[in-house]
């Protein structure tokens, strides 16, 4: 039965719905030697919250669409017209700048144009300095120059592009989407918004009895954050060369746009001797640093009559799945008469990673003719 999982797993996300950084230490606007008050600020107009309700409300009922945690503003932030460059002592310099969004309870941004050279690094933390995401280096150039950062929990960050005297000059990138979070993917914001323990009662969290046996399969699914601002589910797949290729397959319902943005955040789940096993229990988040994420993707395939999309991860290298302790989903292309159940493991609405079973036997059925 194992073997059908990718199988079961399409059928039901279709109706359901360390990126690639470097551990370089901590950024050096947290060092205390740069006052982060003199970092010029770039503050949100806001949005209409209540039409963004009633848009979720419908949007969430339907499951056609990623769950959207954040509204995405439109911005244009480069060197040239925004930030401030600050040289350093040995010729090196950093640019930073701040980003403001009201009440947010995250904040994350898209880039495009994105091009770092050695030695250069890029870093996001709250201005309070309780939590980070980076360093984003040469490894996450793409030819389309797109990324997609993590979340970074708070209202005000700072962006920080370290540059090397060396290659001075040469680094580039441009902020067009800052990312307002108003539905959480973290614990501390439980009670304002609903990503945490916001899932079906059927679901509960992977570490619980229900789990047992589906071990490794566990480990090859992972969250997606789509588009900046949206969230869906997929799996780690192998193939028949067993080359560790970093293939992925997810739903074609969360595509639209291009693929280089996404973040592909693997192991969020409740850590052992936590879980929830009781459907009324919440349950909860390992917490930051969200460090094992990949960034960016290419898509290979995709199908609307099975709501499938695959997808190749394009920073994410053999050593990388192996040091995050991942797995590559095995998977059979055979129209089996025999299953008796369907287990389904997901991030469902953006919550931790949680499984469910379906006890009644899968059959088929036609969706758009």
């Amino acid at each position: 039965m194992k073997k059908l999982f990718l199988l079961l797993f399409i059928f039901t996300i279709s109706f359901q719905s360390n990126s690639q950084t470097t551990n370089l230490g901590v950024p050096i606007g947290w060092k205390g030697k740069l006052n982060l008050d003199n970092i010029p600020s770039k503050v949100m107009p806001g949005y209409n919250q209540a039409k963004i309700d009633n848009e979720d409300a419908i949007n969430d009922a339907l499951k056609s669409s990623p769950w959207r945690f954040g509204y995405k503003y439109n911005v244009n932030y480069s060197f040239q017209n925004s930030g401030i460059w600050t040289s350093l002592p040995n010729g090196d310099r950093i640019w930073q700048i701040a980003i403001e969004c009201e009440e947010a309870i995250t904040i994350n941004i898209l880039l495009n144009n994105y091009f770092l050279p050695e030695g250069a690094s890029l870093y996001l933390y709250d201005i309070n300095k309780t939590n980070r995401v980076g360093a984003y280096t040469n490894r996450n150039n793409r030819s389309d120059g797109e990324l997609g950062t993590e979340l970074i929990h708070g209202q005000k960050i700072i962006v920080e592009y370290f540059e090397p005297s060396n290659v001075m000059g040469q680094g580039r990138f441009t902020i067009s989407n800052v990312i307002h979070g108003y539905r959480s993917l973290d614990i501390v914001q439980n009670k304002l918004s609903r990503a945490l323990n916001s899932s079906g009662d059927c679901n509960i969290d992977v570490n619980c009895p229900l789990g047992n046996g589906w071990d490794n399969e566990i480990r090859s699914v992972a969250m997606i954050v789509v588009g900046g601002s949206g969230i869906c589910t997929g799996v780690l797949v192998n193939n028949t060369c067993n080359d560790g290729t970093p293939y992925f397959l997810t739903a074609n319902h969360c595509l639209g746009g291009g693929t280089g943005s996404w973040a592909f955040r693997f192991n969020w789940q409740s850590p052992p001797g936590t879980e929830s096993c009781a459907t009324t229990a919440n349950s909860i988040d390992p917490g930051t640093p969200y460090d094992q994420t990949a960034n960016g993707a290419t898509i290979l395939a995709s199908g609307t009559s099975a709501d499938f999309a695959l997808l190749e991860l394009n920073n994410m290298t053999l050593n990388d799945a192996k040091t995050w302790n991942c797995f590559f989903a095995g998977w059979d292309a055979s129209d089996a008469t025999t299953v008796t159940q369907a287990t389904c493991i997901h991030h469902p609405s953006g919550d931790v990673k949680k499984i469910c079973r379906e006890n009644d036997a899968p059959y088929h059925s036609n969706a758009g003719g």
